[in-house]
């Protein structure tokens, strides 16, 4: 795992390459919490014509796991062709494919999968990338070709930005500049520290810019699955955008009872986890005691010799305190576990650093901000993690909610229409109340449900907040018959890929800690959304959430623990920011200056701060909370309006 950086030049000859090599070691300075272990940076210039050529400069730091050597050192150039990568993540099948690829391009010089994907590039070209298993972002140099070519991974488990634009400082020439974190860009001060405001827009309807807009101006995040393949021509940089097989391939397997569903997808699970063991240093578990988590530790015990390395992060408040759970699976498989206990005044002490973090403003994260640090300190460099359980088995109330939408008979949703119909929304009300409005109003399609029950602030809201609209509609691309796999795809392609995992990955990454994700795994991924969604929550009924995991796993983990509420590691932010929290957000939230200086509007958002304050169960903590997170990751990050 890594950081990957670099920057690409189009124009005139006469610009120095070493000023495209101090930019990058600007990337790596600021990335060198991602890769600590090891970090490099390549150059290259190729005439495209007359005193015009193309300037290339890569970067990379290292955080090592495969191959620890320093074989496995970035960026790799293969010596015949002068093909060159720096590459962030885990090709977990590179051994098949080292096998397939087998001495075509001579002796292998180490056994990391970088040198896998650098050779797998180099025999099928761009088509490689749709054979790789695992969470990637990666960078190649074709010096043949004169491309560069980015990529990301299927599900955007791995971050990529990029900006594209002239610059005086590199001769005005046409430039491209590319990164593992959006803050590594604005280090090299190539782009103005510019809020966007479609960005701003993005994030106060969801709590977390949708990709491809990133909160800052110029700054994209290349979307999930995306390949963008950058050529130099006689109008400056080309780009063109091939996708890498970003639409799963639905089957029809033709399960006829959830028992039949379970049984395969236990195979799936296990060889993903299996395949996801692989490590060079110490692998740990996070352990929640919820039914994703236990049942990643319950499907190594199956796949390992090794008794699993798990951790809990436990609370003084009972009501957030999952312990006893995460011990009972933890005696159960007789895991080497390690609780550990966060009063309070810790958490708080800890929460200007999280905000630090964050790559980009998030409305959530900072609990994973706190796991990972305990996790890390304790030794440990991989962690894997049960993200992605809720979204492939069904486990929101949206799936529900959507359910029993689509089975309202027409009557009822006509006479709940004429209701609301000349009702306005009032910002005055309950969040909740509000929602329920919009969800009548609407078609009562899938995208309409998750629309609006992931919406932060409603449409209106935003416009006030922001001065500036937004069209809420995601872009998203499959478009299933079956309403709940809809639902599981709207949640991956949104909340997934650009809140949970952008979090994980910005939050782990800052203590220099790898989370894999088994649940997010190609084969796994495709089986998931095969299986008919009624099979997926019992028919709209039933007291076990996630029924098909739940018997896919049923031999291995007490029924009572998987039949249990719903909890999730969360923190008690409503009772902090009435309490620890509260002098700090007011003095934020109700600074009329500051908040001008990005571009909000200060008179609404003492409103915002104000009602939660009067009624916090009908506002909720999370709308003040993203308003405060967005003008502090401003401050930090010297970004205005």
């Amino acid at each position: 795992m890594c950081s990957i950086s670099g920057i690409v030049k189009h124009g005139q000859v006469g610009t120095p390459l070493s000023k495209l090599k101090d930019s990058v070691s600007q990337m790596n300075a600021v990335l060198r919490h991602r890769g600590p272990d090891d970090q490099g940076i390549i150059t290259d210039e190729c005439s495209t014509g007359p005193d015009r050529a193309i300037q290339l400069c890569l970067g990379n730091t290292r955080l090592a796991i495969i191959d620890t050597s320093v074989a496995g050192h970035q960026p790799m150039v293969d010596e015949q062709t002068g093909i060159a990568i720096t590459y962030n993540g885990e090709t977990y099948n590179f051994r098949d494919l080292k096998k397939e690829i087998g001495d075509d391009f001579g002796s292998w010089r180490s056994t990391s999968d970088t040198e896998v994907v650098l050779r797998a590039y180099r025999k099928w070209g761009i088509e490689a990338f749709k054979r790789m298993r695992g969470m990637f972002a990666c960078a190649i140099w074709d010096p043949c070709k004169q491309d560069l070519i980015l990529v990301r991974d299927r599900f955007g488990i791995k971050p990529l930005y990029y900006f594209v634009g002239s610059n005086e400082r590199l001769g005005r020439a046409n430039v491209l500049a590319f990164a593992s974190e959006l803050r590594a860009l604005l280090a090299t001060e190539l782009i103005g520290r510019r809020l966007s405001r479609d960005g701003v827009a993005s994030y106060l309807s969801y709590g977390s810019t949708q990709s491809p807009l990133t909160i800052v101006e110029g700054v994209k995040a290349l979307e999930p699955g995306e390949c963008l393949v950058i050529h130099g021509d006689q109008d400056g940089l080309n780009l063109q955008s091939v996708s890498i097989d970003t639409e799963v391939e639905l089957s029809t397997n033709g399960f006829r009872t959830r028992r039949d569903a379970a049984l395969t997808l236990r195979e799936a699970l296990e060889d993903s986890v299996r395949v996801h063991l692989v490590s060079d240093v110490p692998l740990g578990v996070f352990l929640s005691g919820g039914m994703d988590s236990s049942a990643i530790v319950a499907l190594m015990s199956r796949v390992s010799n090794e008794p699993p390395k798990t951790f809990s992060v436990v609370f003084d408040d009972h009501k957030l305190n999952e312990s006893h759970h995460a011990q009972i699976v933890a005696d159960k498989f007789q895991t080497s576990h390690q609780e550990v206990l966060l009063k309070e005044r810790e958490l708080l002490q800890l929460l200007p650093d999280a905000i630090r973090s964050f790559d980009q403003p998030s409305m959530d994260g900072v609990n994973t901000y706190v796991v990972a640090k305990a996790v890390k300190q304790a030794g440990i460099t991989v962690a894997l993690s049960g993200l992605g359980g809720d979204e492939l088995f069904a486990g929101y109330p949206s799936f529900r909610r959507n359910l029993r939408i689509q089975s309202m008979p027409p009557t009822l949703k006509r006479v709940l229409r004429r209701t609301f119909a000349a009702q306005t929304f009032s910002a005055n009300g309950s969040v909740r109340r509000n929602k329920f409005k919009q969800l009548v109003k609407s078609n009562g399609s899938a995208d309409d449900v998750y629309r609006i029950t992931r919406q932060l602030f409603d449409p209106e809201t935003v416009t006030i907040l922001s001065h500036c609209s937004f069209d809420q509609h995601p872009n998203f691309h499959e478009h299933l018959s079956d309403p709940i796999n809809e639902m599981c795809v709207l949640e991956m392609q949104g909340y997934m890929a650009n809140t949970l995992l952008r979090d994980t990955d910005s939050m782990s990454m800052s203590h220099s800690l790898e989370v894999r994700v088994p649940f997010i795994d190609v084969d796994v991924v495709r089986f998931a959304l095969s299986v008919p969604g009624k099979l997926k929550l019992n028919g709209g009924s039933g007291r076990v959430s996630k029924p098909l995991l739940a018997d896919a796993i049923s031999d291995l983990l007490p029924r009572d623990l998987m039949s249990r509420r719903k909890m999730g590691f969360t923190l008690p932010f409503e009772s902090w920011m009435q309490s620890g929290l509260r002098s700090d957000i007011s003095a934020v939230l109700l600074d009329a200056d500051r908040l001008h200086t990005i571009g909000l509007d200060e008179t609404a958002v003492a409103k915002v701060w104000n009602q939660f304050l009067k009624s916090p169960r009908a506002v909720g903590w999370s709308r003040p909370w993203s308003l405060y997170v967005l003008a502090k990751w401003c401050e930090v990050n010297r970004v205005t309006a």
